[in-house]
């Protein structure tokens, strides 16, 4: 009989969901609503993710007849909001209701990184609407940087940029700072034509995370035309994210330096440190560039410090986030 894996990768945006081969082919494909409980609540977290499987199964039976719902061995979510144990009792609470096949429960950052590395060691740099640096070794050694979410962290990412392009637009509107090319592009951007009318819409319950993340393109068009205000906030992003990767590989290496002398040198090899970018913020050419340049003058800065590292580069992720989630699934089974 034919076998099947189901993963989910959701957050604040959308939830995608594919259905996969144990071979890791892809044939099927959904698309639904947000499944952050933060962003939508539990409950309609856990029906989006079921609506995106319900998609993908449509879709796999559309693409082979023969395919069964019924010859899905396990789901994988890769859900963000769920690092901490509360928020992962919380929702997989909620999913258990829905899903009657065995599950794991991911955030969707964890489900990045077995997308991007099939299991193997490595660090993803994700940055959309939020940010966060996470990394794995094959020792099972588990280290994030950011990803604090929009009050506390997630410097560097959409929303971050989209705040603090607004606020250099209220600076020049009040006349603390020079009148700034970013102001028009931004009033446009979130459907208002003043200050007045951008405060009432930002505090209102229609300005959601999105609208402000969308204007990190804004931002990235202006800082490519040289508009001061652009570029120091996209300068300032990539160092956010930059930090982030460094404080991940600084922990992974100190902890395969510890796992060396407790084992000994030949029992763990150097590593090659591999680092896979992902989500809409690496779209930008500078951001690609800066987190790379970034990348090596930290890791020159490292191999200084720490023995066990041979070599770095950064790498196009194997595959999706989702697909990731399906990997995780194939480990319960």
């Amino acid at each position: 009989m034919a076998q099947y894996f189901l993963g989910i990768d959701g957050g604040g945006s959308a939830t995608r969901a594919v259905i996969i081969t144990p071979a890791r082919e892809v044939c099927g494909r959904g698309l639904a609503g947000p499944s952050s409980h933060y962003a939508v609540g539990p409950g309609l977290a856990a029906q989006n993710c079921l609506s995106a499987a319900a998609g993908a199964i449509a879709d796999a039976k559309r693409l082979n007849p023969e395919f069964r719902s019924d010859q899905i061995l396990a789901y994988g979510f890769g859900l963000a909001g769920v690092k901490r144990e509360s928020d992962q009792n919380l929702m997989r609470g909620f999913l258990g209701e829905v899903v009657s096949k065995p599950f794991i429960l991911e955030t969707d950052v964890v489900a990045a990184h077995a997308g991007a590395f099939a299991g193997n060691p490595g660090i993803v740099v994700s940055a959309g609407t939020g940010a966060v640096v996470f990394g794995a070794d094959e020792w099972g050694e588990r280290f994030y940087a950011d990803g604090w979410g929009p009050i506390l962290g997630d410097e560097g990412g959409g929303y971050w940029m989209g705040v603090e392009a607004l606020r250099a637009v209220c600076r020049s509107l009040d006349g603390r700072a020079a009148p700034t090319r970013l102001t028009s592009p931004a009033l446009e951007t979130m459907g208002v034509s003043d200050g007045d009318e951008l405060v009432k819409f930002v505090y209102s319950q229609a300005c959601t995370r999105d609208k402000i993340a969308a204007l990190a393109r804004v931002v990235f068009s202006l800082a490519d035309e040289g508009v001061p205000e652009a570029s120091e906030i996209r300068a300032k992003a990539a160092t956010h994210i930059a930090r982030g990767v460094k404080s991940v590989a600084k922990s992974l290496l100190q902890s395969r330096r510890d796992l060396a002398l407790r084992l000994g040198e030949t029992q763990v090899p150097p590593l090659e440190m591999l680092i896979a970018l992902r989500g809409g913020l690496f779209e930008d050419d500078f951001m690609r560039a800066t987190i790379g340049f970034s990348a090596t003058e930290a890791m020159v800065e490292l191999k200084r410090e720490f023995f066990p590292i041979i070599s770095w580069k950064v790498v196009k992720p194997q595959y999706e986030a989702a697909v990731g989630a399906a990997i995780l699934a194939q480990l319960i089974v």
